[in-house]
């Protein structure tokens, strides 16, 4: 494993020079390495000095400690398209400025208002919880993107250092007979994807993906394809990422 600062005096290479070297000569370790460098380093508003980098096999190692929640999802986000990536590894810590560090109570206030002020989640079926920095949220809704927006929501506010999203997604018989077709259908949907290499299990509400695609990116596009299909409840991701 090789390891390297995001935005350290060792990264030599032009951007432009680091990703033609991965298309002519394939792509190893140490090249995806200053590839995932030179990426967080044009990333705007993450703070790429204080990102360390490794890989092994294809999969990034990301440690190190960045400000807010926000960012540290803009660093594992910026790379999920580069080729060569098999996987991500998110070992970075969010460490906030003095400024932004607010009292448990204080945040757990905000994040009820910030659900309170979105139109598409059931703020009154959610349930905030705040300790150390990590709110913890609870309760019920119907559909799965009101699950993940409720997490979104919160994740952005100065002081959160992890969200734990608790929301179960209320059963609906009519709808969990029909699970396999609707996730199938999704991905079908997708243009970016060959569905034709993704085999998806059914099991009630709970999903599971397996095969192969061709990047990191359409890995995570498959899966988050399967989650906004009605009537899924869980998701588990054991797609192998094979060019």
């Amino acid at each position: 494993m090789t390891c390297l600062n995001a935005f350290g005096a060792n990264s030599r290479h032009s951007r432009g020079t680091i990703i033609k070297h991965l298309e002519d000569t394939g792509v190893d370790d140490k090249a995806l390495q200053h590839a995932v460098t030179e990426e967080l380093e044009w990333a705007p508003h993450v703070d790429a000095s204080r990102i360390q980098v490794a890989v092994h096999d294809g999969v990034v190692h990301l440690s190190g400690h960045v400000a807010s929640l926000t960012e540290k999802k803009a660093a594992n986000r910026t790379i999920w398209h580069l080729e060569g990536v098999t996987g991500v590894r998110d070992d970075i810590v969010v460490q906030p400025a003095e400024a932004d560090r607010h009292a448990d109570e204080e945040l757990s206030r905000r994040a009820r208002q910030v659900l309170d002020w979105d139109a598409i989640i059931p703020a009154s079926q959610i349930g905030v919880a705040t300790e150390g920095g990590v709110i913890t949220l609870s309760g019920t809704v119907d559909e799965a993107y009101q699950r993940a927006e409720a997490e979104q929501r919160v994740q952005h506010l100065a002081g959160v250092v992890h969200v734990e999203n608790r929301i179960v997604i209320r059963p609906r018989p009519e709808v969990t007979a029909e699970v396999g077709k609707h996730v199938r259908r999704a991905l079908e949907r997708h243009s970016e994807l060959d569905s034709s290499r993704i085999v998806v299990d059914v099991q009630g509400s709970n999903v599971t993906l397996s095969g192969k695609v061709p990047s990191y990116t359409q890995r995570r596009i498959a899966e988050n394809a399967a989650w906004a299909a009605p009537g899924v409840d869980e998701v588990m991701d054991l797609l192998q990422v094979s060019p």
